[in-house]
Order: structure tokens, then C-alpha cells, then sequence
């Protein structure tokens, strides 16, 4: 641990954290250490997983293909973010609405244009996109292409 002392692991396990950015994080293989006063995520272990770190200016990012899941801040030699472990069940990341399916259903939409959804209400007070056409899809006419004759 940095410090010359053994700490017992107690349980092992996964946590689904909600993070400040209204994503949910699954992590595997969590391991519970009651000794350490701070919660520890393994950069390397997201980098596995295939989540994307960058840490510039005494800021942190943690993305998966175009869509940021959590931002954090350099305090001391460590970087920190706002995240609580969440109270549902993990099976609910699953669920239709969730963030990171609307925003594969949107055409991989930025982080900026699912905030502009949910700043226009178009999410339920859990941070999840509203599915409000039932699976309809709406048909859009394109005018044909003008010809030009030589």
C-alpha cells in the first residue's frame, strides 16, 4: 500500500457507481479493503475494460468511443471524482433508456448535445433519456437530387 502494510481483503465483487455526469459505471472484480480510507480505481483496469483515461492540466476524463462517462480533478498526486455506488440493481444498466443507448440511438451524439437534451427536459428525474414514441421511427422525405442535363 505505499506504506509498508498488508490490509486484508474481505470480499470481492462489482459495484455499479452513478457518476456526476448521469452515467452508470459497472466495475468488476472490486475488491473490499475496510482499512483504506479512500475508494481506488485502477486507471489501468478502465484502460482494459476499454474505457479511455486522459489526464491533462490537472484534469481528468474517462470515455468510452465519443461519450464521456466521468470528469474528475488532480488533488495532491491523486485524481478525484463525485461518484456514489449506486442503490440499484446493477441488471438495471440494461435498461433501453439508458445514456449510453440513446447515445448509440442518436448517431453517437457528443457529451454537449445529451446535455442540451436533458437541459431541454427531454430526461426523467433519474438522468435517463425519455422514450417518448413508443418505437415509432418518424419517415423524413428527401427532395431528389436536381439533374443536369449537358
Amino acid at each position: 500500500m505505499g506504506n509498508d502494510h498488508v490490509s486484508k481483503i474481505v470480499g470481492m465483487g462489482e459495484i455499479c457507481l452513478e457518476i456526476s455526469t448521469n452515467c452508470r459505471l459497472v466495475l468488476k472484480n472490486v475488491r473490499h479493503v475496510p482499512d483504506m480510507r479512500l475508494n481506488l480505481i485502477s486507471a489501468g483496469v478502465l484502460d482494459d475494460e476499454g474505457y479511455k483515461n486522459e489526464f491533462y492540466s490537472g484534469k481528468w476524463k474517462l470515455s468510452k468511443r465519443s461519450l464521456v462517462l466521468a470528469r474528475g480533478k488532480k488533488e495532491s498526486t491523486l485524481y478525484s471524482t463525485q461518484a456514489k455506488v449506486s442503490g440499484r440493481d446493477v441488471n438495471t444498466l440494461s435498461n433501453n433508456s439508458s445514456i449510453e443507448l440513446w447515445h448509440k440511438r442518436l448517431g453517437h451524439m457528443s457529451e454537449k448535445g445529451l446535455q442540451t437534451l436533458a437541459r431541454r427536459e427531454a430526461t426523467n428525474d433519474d438522468g435517463e433519456i425519455q422514450d417518448n414514441n413508443n418505437g415509432v421511427e418518424h419517415e423524413v422525405q428527401v427532395p431528389p437530387e436536381p439533374t443536369v442535363e449537358p
